[in-house]
């Protein structure tokens, strides 16, 4: 179904009205100078060219094709015709001049269009008539109309630009908005690729360091013919193992806790990293079973970011883990009797694992802080808020 538009239904509505109007007025308006079937017949005639023109040129002018800006100047003479067959067709400037100042680009345009309509139906009217008394009324009457049109025609084209420069700004809003979107995206995907640079190095690259390690321990065992080479090999084809397990699951997008619990994942990391090292380590875990799986993957990744730290830089000959979490949320507590930090900024230990591992709990709303031991060493304490938000891993 084809929607009519308000401008078609006032031109047709408006044509009517005076096509009665000047039926009904011709006996005692129209002018002397022709019979009243000739002035009737011409006046319906022109009445007719204002529908015309709107079909033909006028819904194209509105859509502002340029070739056809010479087009509303055909409508003056068409008003100056009207005026002179009836003054009452003096009211056809009600759609006239709305047509003249829609279909012109420039106020000025607009304001010469009325001018010369104007003129040209009062002329014409003036000619009608031909009776001295009746100049007039017809000037006050331009006048009046001139100012009117005028008037209205600016304030339409006001509104006209007012439309145009929010369909701008809407549309630049639009260009805006996907172009936040796109940094959006470009930010999420780099916060991303830092979420698994971590995940890789505090998982795979740690567990790929104990191969490393392990292998030299064999190799040495085997040249010197040292017992214990084969429990080494059994550790080193665990530890790998455990590797593609940690890279399958970072694959896949899935926890490493998935299947276990904390503490028990906990217990057996601690158990292997003893194992691997020869450091003793001392586990206590007090769980709380409502503690999210993300908060349980942070937690993972800070034991498993403390040890690494303890192996590679501590020369510790024992380790201590406690966690404890409740309601006020969880405090992980890491020691060793070690070298301790040093002059390492507490915040971050110097260390790219513990910068990201500070960064991590930062978006939990959590903290992490290293300092010296109170009986030499170190400490790594973590906090973690009970409202730390929970990821896509997570399942209630």
């Amino acid at each position: 179904m084809t929607r009519i538009s308000g401008w078609t239904l006032a031109i047709a509505g408006g044509c009517t009205g005076l096509a009665l109007m000047g039926i009904l007025t011709d006996a005692g308006a129209g002018t002397a100078l022709l019979p009243a079937p000739t002035r009737i017949a011409l006046m319906l005639a022109m009445l007719a060219c204002i529908p015309l023109f709107y079909v033909l040129w006028g819904r194209r002018m509105m859509a502002q094709e340029a070739a056809y800006r010479l087009a509303p100047y055909l409508l003056i003479p068409v008003g100056g015709v009207l005026a002179f067959l009836n003054p009452n067709m003096l009211c056809a400037q009600v759609l006239l001049h709305p047509l003249w100042w829609s279909s012109t680009r420039t106020r000025g345009a607009g304001i010469t269009l009325s001018t010369l309509g104007v003129l040209t139906m009062t002329a014409g009217s003036i000619l009608g008539q031909q009776d001295p008394h009746w100049v007039p009324t017809i000037l006050v009457v331009a006048v009046i109309s001139l100012i009117f049109a005028i008037a209205m025609g600016l304030w339409i084209s006001r509104i006209q630009e007012i439309g145009q420069e929010n369909a701008h700004l809407v549309a630049e809003l639009r260009s805006r908005e996907a172009q936040i979107a796109a940094l959006n995206r470009d930010v999420g995907a780099v916060q991303e690729r830092g979420r698994l640079s971590r995940d890789l190095h505090d998982t795979v690259a740690q567990t790929l360091t104990g191969v490393v390690m392990l292998s030299r321990r064999a190799l040495r065992q085997a040249e010197t013919g040292a017992a214990g080479l084969t429990d080494t090999v059994r550790l080193i084809e665990t530890s790998a193992a455990e590797a593609l397990a940690e890279t399958r699951a970072l694959v896949a997008a899935a926890s490493s806790l998935e299947g276990s619990t904390l503490s028990d994942t906990l217990t057996r990391f601690c158990e292997r990293f003893g194992r691997e090292t020869g450091i003793a380590v001392r586990i206590r875990v007090a769980e709380d079973s409502t503690l999210s799986r993300a908060a349980e993957v942070i937690l993972l990744r800070c034991v498993q970011e403390g040890l690494a730290n303890i192996r590679k830089h501590a020369h510790a000959t024992d380790a201590g883990v406690e966690l404890i979490t409740d309601s006020a949320g969880s405090r992980l507590r890491i020691t060793d009797n070690g070298r301790g930090p040093g002059s390492a900024s507490p915040a971050t230990g110097g260390q790219f694992g513990l910068a990201g591992l500070a960064e991590r709990l930062a978006e939990a709303g959590g903290s992490v802080a290293l300092e010296p031991g109170t009986r030499g060493g170190a400490r790594l304490t973590v906090i973690l808020p009970p409202s730390a938000p929970r990821n896509n891993h997570d399942r209630t």
